[in-house]
């Protein structure tokens, strides 16, 4: 999923306008397990077509976890792929 970079940023193989710092993508548990930004792995679910009803149980049970600039980052990571998709109303 993280394959594309460009110097210091990753970038989305279905947009190369949807990007991010690489230092940016990966958080970690307090029990020192890392794992990938939820924005981003959300965008990844977001899909323009047959989208699994796992992906919609991730979206809500993440929503409420994710702060203001999470928000933003993946409304308009949304906004440049796929701005119909139904998810950007939560997120606004």
């Amino acid at each position: 999923m993280l394959d594309n970079t460009d110097g210091n940023h990753w970038f989305s193989r279905r947009d190369p306008r949807v990007r991010r710092p690489i230092s940016d993508l990966a958080r970690e548990t307090s029990e020192g397990w890392p794992y990938l930004t939820p924005e981003i792995q959300l965008f990844y679910k977001a899909k323009p077509t047959n989208q699994l009803p796992k992906d919609e149980i991730d979206f809500s049970a993440a929503l409420p976890l994710l702060d203001s600039t999470q928000r933003a980052w993946l409304d308009n990571a949304l906004n440049l792929t796929l701005p119909n998709h139904h998810w950007r109303t939560a997120l606004r």
